[in-house]
């Protein structure tokens, strides 16, 4: 029988317990000064850039530009970012991501805030291209910049963490976008929509001028030049890393761009409540992101992204089943929201694996691999679902999950004894000669 006093302690000894978990999975107390030097340079970066891109096609649909100008104008912009991929990759390098992160915050910016005084289509598509080079520093940058920021214990916690700020601000930026141009058309007597719109994408332009402040704080070195000797030039683990990312980004590119035309078109909902729809679908992979260091945290990074990828597609096959809306509807946020807890992942297995010298390198070629995989996914589903509807595309998605989780369980180094979170150490991959495992 329990003493009274047993009684008595024993819930505290369970808050306790509560308590210490938490603790042991908010490691926030455990990143550095630095990290969160660069969060905040992240924070405005990402909020600017959400709110620029969610009020561009709009500007330009003021301007009287149709779809087909819209789609040449984005093509431009990712045409540039990939191109621009590969010598910002050497140029970060040779320079340090310091400086690629400054000309970043400078140059983006102020090709943005031109591309808000043109009405040319060809000068629009010239800017967008340029602005796309300019922004590809970012994607390059950003997974070597937090990787040298952190350590093996907290990176996976830091990538959550810099992923969820980044889902949160995009929703922040659908509420700006959607209520301060009005405001500025009713307040300060705007004449033209364009020109209420052309306001915010300028405040929006210097939002990410105010990230130039803390980048300028960064201490990053140049990464160790590495002798190669006879070495290839890419990273034998970046070479069994890619197909499955690029096969992921396929499965990413696919469904998502067209949600909100399926549930509109095919589902019969309210333009209304799609965009509901879509703020809870920020708001579930804002959740997912943050919650994942705590549902796997004795897994490690490898069984979470087999365990996200086996859950999204048997969310996605439900939800190509669903004949009601309120189903589809569950099941997508399930399936948006375990789609995005993948990325940490993704992110902190190729930076944990890959020595500092050539992680500016890995980032580019992911960066590269992952957009022309995620274009080539929406022009290909868009054209399966004009011919055989969205089941086919459901099905397929489906299957394309279940072929990741498979290629990573093979080629990601689990099969052969390596432990998930047995991430060897920049120095150590360093005093190897960088080979990798």
């Amino acid at each position: 029988m329990s003493s009274p006093i047993d009684c008595v302690q024993a819930p505290t000894v369970s808050n306790s317990g509560t308590v210490a978990r938490l603790r042991s999975w908010w490691q926030a107390d455990s990143l550095s000064r630095q990290f969160f030097i660069f969060f905040v340079a992240a924070f405005f970066f990402d909020f600017g850039i959400g709110l620029y891109f969610f009020l561009f096609n709009l500007f330009l649909l003021n301007l009287r530009f149709d779809e087909r100008m819209m789609g040449l104008v984005t093509g431009a912009l990712t045409l540039g970012n990939v191109i621009g991929t590969i010598p910002v990759g050497i140029l970060a390098r040779r320079f340090g991501l310091q400086k690629l992160l400054l000309f970043c915050f400078i140059a983006s910016p102020l090709m943005s805030i031109l591309r808000t005084m043109v009405a040319s289509m060809p000068t629009q598509i010239g800017l967008a291209f340029i602005a796309g080079m300019a922004l590809s520093c970012w994607p390059v940058c950003f997974a070597p910049a937090v990787a040298s920021l952190t350590t093996e214990s907290n990176r996976a916690f830091a990538f959550s963490i810099v992923f969820a700020t980044g889902i949160g601000t995009g929703t922040l930026a659908g509420l700006a976008g959607g209520s301060i141009p009005q405001m500025l058309f009713r307040i300060h007597g705007v004449h033209h929509p364009a020109d209420g719109i052309r306001l915010v994408l300028i405040g929006a332009s210097l939002l990410n001028c105010i990230g130039i402040w803390p980048v300028s704080r960064l201490k990053l070195l140049v990464p160790p030049k590495i002798e190669r000797n006879g070495r290839p030039l890419l990273n034998p683990f970046l070479l069994r890393f890619l197909p499955a990312f690029a096969i992921w980004s396929i499965v990413t590119g696919s469904f998502i761009p067209f949600a909100p035309v399926f549930f509109q078109k095919q589902l019969g909902v309210s333009l209304q409540h799609v965009g509901l729809i879509f703020s809870a679908s920020q708001f579930a992979q804002f959740s997912a992101v943050l919650m994942v260091p705590l549902l796997f945290r004795k897994v490690g990074s490898h069984a979470k992204i087999i365990g996200a990828q086996i859950v999204a597609g048997a969310a996605v096959l439900v939800l190509g089943m669903s004949h009601s809306a309120s189903y589809a509807v569950a099941w997508y946020l399930v399936y948006t929201a375990v789609q995005f807890t993948a990325g940490p992942g993704f992110y902190g297995m190729l930076m944990g694996r890959i020595p500092e010298a050539d992680r500016s390198t890995a980032s580019a070629f992911q960066n590269i691999v992952g957009a022309l995989a995620g274009a080539g996914s929406a022009a290909l589903t868009g054209a399966l679902v004009v011919r055989y509807g969205y089941s086919l595309v459901f099905n397929i998605d489906a299957i394309l999950t279940g072929v990741v989780a498979l290629l990573v369980c093979v080629t990601y180094g689990y099969s052969a004894g390596v432990a998930d979170d047995a991430i060897v150490s920049s120095s150590a991959l360093n005093s190897t000669g960088g080979r990798g495992l």
